[in-house]
C-alpha cells in the first residue's frame, strides 16, 4: 500500500537545461540630499572664513546697541530695557537648550526673532540719543552776552543751585565743581547752541555762552552715566519775548 500523503509532497526537480528564474529588480535608495554646510569643501574653507566674521559683526552691532542704550537714554530707561534685553537673553537661551524638540523651522524662527530683539534694543532709544536742533553750529564761549547763569557740581550728585531764571537773549554759563570728581553740563534742547561744560576737579570752572530764542523751561543735566539717574539736573526758566540768534547778538553789543 503506498503513502499518499508522502506522494503528494514530492516535487519533480526542474531538468538541467531549465532557465534559472529572474531575480527580482531592486532600485537603490535615493541617497539623502547633504545640507549646504555640511558639504565637504564648505565645511573646511568656506565656514572657517564666515563664520569668526559674522561672530565678531554680530558683537559690534550688539555693543554698540547695548551702548546706545546706557548713554544716550535718560531716566529709568536704561535700566528698563537693560532689565528686558536681559531677560530675552535667557528665555531664548532656555528655549535653545531644549530645541531638540522643536522643528528646524520653528528654531530658526525663534533665534531670528532673538537676535532682532537684541541688536535692536538700542534703536527704542534712538529718540533720546538724537540731537533735536536746527544744525547751526553751537556758540563759542567767548562773544556777547546780555545774561549770566552760575550754578556748581556737588560731590552728592546735585547742581547747587538747580533752578535758575534767565532772560531771551545769550547768557553766559559757568560751571564750578565742587566735588573730586568729573562733572559736565549739557542741554537737552539742541536750539540753545551751547556746547557744554566739562570740569575735572574740585575748584575748576568752566564757561561758555548759551541762546534763548524763546520763553520756557529748559532743561539741564550732567552727562556723566549714571549722575542724570541720580537726580543730576536741572531747570533754566525763561521770560522774554521770542528772538532771532542775529537779534539777540545785536542786543549784547
Amino acid at each position: 500500500m503506498t503513502d499518499d500523503s508522502t506522494t503528494d509532497t514530492l516535487t519533480e526537480d526542474p531538468p538541467p537545461d531549465a532557465p534559472a528564474p529572474e531575480a527580482a529588480a531592486i532600485e537603490p535608495a535615493p541617497a539623502p540630499a547633504v545640507p549646504f554646510w555640511h558639504r565637504p569643501k564648505v565645511e573646511r574653507y568656506l565656514l572657517p572664513l564666515v563664520l569668526p566674521i559674522v561672530v565678531v559683526l554680530g558683537l559690534v552691532v550688539y555693543v554698540l546697541n547695548l551702548s546706545r542704550v546706557f548713554l544716550s537714554a535718560h531716566g529709568h530707561i536704561p535700566v528698563v530695557v537693560g532689565t528686558t534685553v536681559l531677560i530675552v537673553i535667557l528665555l531664548g537661551a532656555t528655549v535653545l537648550s531644549n530645541a531638540s524638540r522643536l522643528r528646524s523651522s520653528s528654531i530658526a524662527l525663534m533665534t531670528a526673532l532673538f537676535v532682532l530683539v537684541i541688536f535692536s534694543s538700542g534703536w527704542l532709544v534712538l529718540g533720546h540719543s538724537q540731537v533735536q536742533g536746527e544744525g547751526a553750529a553751537n556758540l563759542t564761549a567767548n562773544g556777547v552776552f546780555t545774561g549770566k547763569l552760575d550754578t556748581s557740581a556737588l560731590a552728592a550728585l546735585k547742581f547747587d543751585p538747580n533752578s535758575l531764571t534767565a532772560k531771551t537773549g545769550i547768557s553766559l554759563v559757568t560751571l564750578t565743581d565742587d566735588a573730586a570728581g568729573p562733572h559736565t553740563l549739557d542741554f537737552d534742547d539742541a536750539k540753545t547752541l551751547f556746547a557744554g561744560l566739562a570740569v575735572g576737579g574740585a575748584g575748576e570752572k568752566a564757561s561758555s555762552r548759551i541762546f534763548f530764542g524763546e520763553p520756557g523751561a529748559y532743561t539741564f543735566f550732567c552727562a556723566i552715566p549714571g549722575h542724570r539717574a541720580a537726580g543730576m539736573q536741572g531747570t533754566v526758566t525763561v521770560t522774554g519775548p521770542p528772538m532771532t540768534l542775529a537779534e539777540a547778538e545785536a542786543k549784547g553789543k
